[in-house]
């Protein structure tokens, strides 16, 4: 299950720029995520480099990184774990299709 993290109340999220193009954010003394402006938007990511979303504007992409609770970060998680159960599903559905036809042939090799 995937961890929310809050802000806590009173820590600041500190910008700099540090390319044409690229902000990162501080967050008590630690590094917080960043932003890549791209084609047609930007791109922000956690302090992991994992992608939250792409946004139309700077401060969008920015606002982002101060809670996965917002909707476009939740929608994000809620499709990965969707993704995640219907490949589980398969490759179990896989293995047990694997198995009854090896059972069923066993007698004949």
């Amino acid at each position: 299950m995937a961890t929310v993290v809050t802000p806590r109340p009173g820590v600041r999220v500190l910008w700099a720029k540090v390319d044409s193009g690229f902000w990162v954010a501080h967050r008590g003394g630690e590094y917080f995520g960043c932003v890549d402006s791209v084609s047609g938007g930007f791109v922000s990511r956690d302090a992991h480099g994992v992608p939250i979303g792409r946004y139309d504007t700077l401060d969008g992409a920015k606002a982002s990184l101060r809670s996965t609770t917002d909707p476009v970060n939740t929608a994000r998680r809620l499709r990965a774990e969707r993704a995640t159960v219907v490949l589980a599903t398969a490759a179990g559905s896989a293995a047990l299709a694997f198995a009854l036809t090896a059972g069923a042939l066993a007698p004949y090799l």
